[in-house]
């Protein structure tokens, strides 16, 4: 059986030729003297899937920007090509790069010291730079972008995109906005990368990524109001009262892409608690109504932190006690991270509708 799961994992980037793929499953096939009905499943799978990227030869590239809360090692085993957002701290311009130049722990302790980070979109000229290198490889090309009620870095793309297609009109270019951030926006690149990696075209992993997108949960909760306020996302008065009396609020990102408050509670516990059952809501309605393939429970949830790592591992504990099992937690990023402050709280996963009920 491992056998047969080695053969699936990606064997283009190996330089494996198909027709040596289906010769060594053959040869395992025809040395099988009693072969029980799972495997012969799975030998069925892997074919499906050979066929599938025999009448869709060309793997094709995919973008996505620096803010899914993954490691760059993430993006290397995924083969995924990177565009990055930026950000000025304490007198220094870092494009994003996944903590190298400075750790996740020590910009978030210049936060607390009270020292702003503005932030910059990505950049055109490294979409056209990506863009370019994978039409002159000829390939095509899917670009998962950041919501575009966010930033400009998905505009950015799109014209980086018109601009390299008038060049390479035979090559196809699509760019999706997410109208995700954070783990959101990574459950819709984990899924591309995967629809990729079995076979599918371009346009079909466009098209399954934007049917996706409106089903995929953020739920959020801040420690401090005033990086809200310096946001615009509160008032002056609302974040000193609400510091005052331990106000958590819970936000979301609705079908634009764009955060709203649609709760204020009292007490960090509780907001936790709340973003967790607010998720359960969510699959459990999705259940219900037969949309969970496959099922809901066993998806990848995901949780981000803005350096308050036992809040979020607390999260975490609450979400396997109610029979969520599979949950990743990761360190936010910096951009997001600017605006959001350390003690963020970011809940990710597929429900039902991305308001909460």
């Amino acid at each position: 059986m491992k056998k047969f799961v080695l053969y699936r994992k990606r064997w283009y980037l190996a330089n494996v030729k198909l027709d040596m793929f289906i010769s060594i499953l053959y040869v395992n096939i025809a040395n099988l003297k009693s072969v029980p009905i799972e495997i012969f499943a799975e030998i069925l799978n892997v074919f499906m899937i050979v066929r599938n990227i025999r009448q869709n030869s060309d793997v094709f590239y995919i973008v996505a920007n620096s803010t899914i809360d993954e490691t760059a090692a993430y993006y290397a085993e995924h083969d995924i090509r990177c565009a990055s957002l930026s950000f000025t701290i304490d007198g220094q311009t870092i494009k994003e790069d996944f903590g190298a130049t400075l750790p996740f722990h020590d910009f978030f302790e210049k936060l607390r010291e009270g020292k702003q980070s503005t932030t910059s979109q990505a950049q055109m000229s490294d979409y056209l730079t990506i863009f370019r290198e994978a039409c002159e490889s000829g390939l095509d090309v899917v670009y998962i972008g950041f919501s575009s009620g966010l930033s400009g870095s998905f505009q950015a793309g799109c014209m980086a995109a018109l601009e390299v297609g008038k060049d390479y009109p035979e090559r196809t270019i699509r760019c999706v906005d997410t109208l995700a951030a954070a783990g959101g926006e990574c459950i819709l690149v984990e899924r591309a990368w995967q629809l990729r990696d079995l076979g599918k075209t371009a346009d079909e992993c466009a098209a399954e990524i934007e049917a996706l997108r409106q089903h995929v949960v953020h739920l959020i909760t801040v420690d401090d109001l005033n990086h809200l306020w310096r946001g615009g996302r509160v008032s002056r008065t609302s974040a000193v009262l609400g510091t005052l009396v331990g106000i958590k609020p819970v936000i979301y990102l609705d079908n634009e892409g764009k955060l709203q408050v649609c709760h204020k509670i009292r007490g960090r516990k509780q907001a936790l608690e709340y973003l967790g059952d607010e998720l359960l809501r969510q699959v459990e309605a999705t259940e219900s109504a037969g949309q969970s393939t496959p099922n809901a429970r066993e998806q990848t949830i995901r949780i981000s932190h803005g350096d308050c790592e036992s809040d979020a591992l607390y999260l975490a504990d609450y979400l396997r006690s109610h029979g969520l099992k599979n949950i990743e937690v990761r360190m936010i990023d910096t951009v997001i991270g600017s605006h959001t402050g350390p003690g963020v709280i970011a809940l990710f996963g597929i429900g039902q509708e991305r308001r909460p009920f």
